[in-house]
């Protein structure tokens, strides 16, 4: 309870406050504006309104309507106190300027490496399986793994099975599984489901899929998991949702919506070690091409300008 005091006694020490989330902003911004000489920026990581109207979009449930109305009006309130506000992709920055082109928005990278691999094993030949890497707390990946496994996953068995080759073991990784995530495992269906792993065997993982899949229908934003696969050289088949924001994208992973298209994808990337190669040379340019210290510092440096008062 002793911020308020201590923010008030220290303000004009401190130049930027760097406000985080709506949720969380929205219990500080007034009174560091109202009692303070800090220039606030707002990171917003996601525009909540937009995925929550998404989802209601796809649902029909009425509670996710009303929750992107009271989104958004959170969220713009943050954005018009705010002296700049950042979003991890052009889309969120465009959907922002849609309602108000003179909110001042950036879309900044939300991921950021100092370092790169050299370590990734290109023997596609010799890798087995596909892998989902996401937690499941957030809903998306929940409605996306379990629309994998029942109607995409059925596909890519039938078609390996026409081929006379091998089915490939399909593993779940990610924190917090639900039980009806974990009912997906039956069997001698293929279906691995893994749960939480250490960050040594998400590594060993990633080395070791042939294919990294993002089956999302809905969500917002730059996905963590696909920069994430592409900064360990994956080849990854996802949507246009599991894509947004990654100008490009179609040029460093396959992206498909619907569930034959994308089992069909999937299918002959599996089958073709060289074009799996290839994509993951792709991908790892792209991240140290847009994911760089260097290349983030070079979007936000004109905000953290310090006027010198001597």
């Amino acid at each position: 309870t002793g911020i308020w005091n201590w923010l008030k006694d220290h303000g004009e020490d401190i130049q930027f406050a760097y406000l985080n989330r709506p949720h969380i902003a929205s219990k500080y911004i007034d009174y560091i504006k109202e009692n303070t000489g800090m220039k606030v920026i707002y990171y917003g990581h996601d525009l909540h309104f937009l995925r929550e109207g998404r989802e209601y979009e796809l649902t029909g449930d009425p509670d996710r309507h009303q929750a992107a109305a009271y989104w958004r009006s959170v969220e713009l309130s943050l954005m018009y106190k705010a002296a700049v506000s950042y979003y991890p992709s052009y889309v969120e920055r465009d959907a922002i300027r849609a309602v108000d082109e003179e909110i001042p928005v950036k879309d900044v990278v939300a991921y950021v490496y100092d370092h790169f691999r050299e370590d990734i094993p290109e023997d596609f030949a010799g890798r087995e399986g596909i892998l989902f890497v996401g937690g499941f707390a957030h809903p998306p990946n929940a409605d996306g793994v379990l629309w994998f496994v029942r109607e995409i996953y059925p596909l890519i068995c039938r078609r390996m099975e026409e081929r006379q080759e091998k089915i490939p073991p399909f593993y779940v990784v990610g924190s917090r599984v639900t039980e009806e995530i974990r009912a997906l495992a039956q069997p001698g269906n293929g279906v691995v489901i893994k749960g939480f792993v250490s960050e040594a065997e998400l590594v060993r993982l990633y080395d070791a899929a042939r294919v990294v899949v993002v089956p999302l229908r809905y969500g917002a934003g730059v996905k963590g998991k696909v920069v994430e696969a592409m900064y360990h050289g994956a080849a990854i088949v996802t949507t246009s949702i599991g894509a947004e924001g990654l100008v490009g994208a179609g040029d460093v992973m396959a992206v498909e919506d619907e569930a034959r298209a994308f089992g069909e994808a999937l299918t002959e990337l599996y089958a073709d070690p060289a074009g799996c190669l290839n994509l993951s040379r792709r991908a790892r340019q792209y991240v140290r091409r847009h994911y760089s210290e260097e290349a983030a510092w070079n979007v936000v440096k004109e905000d953290f300008q310090v006027t010198s008062t001597e």
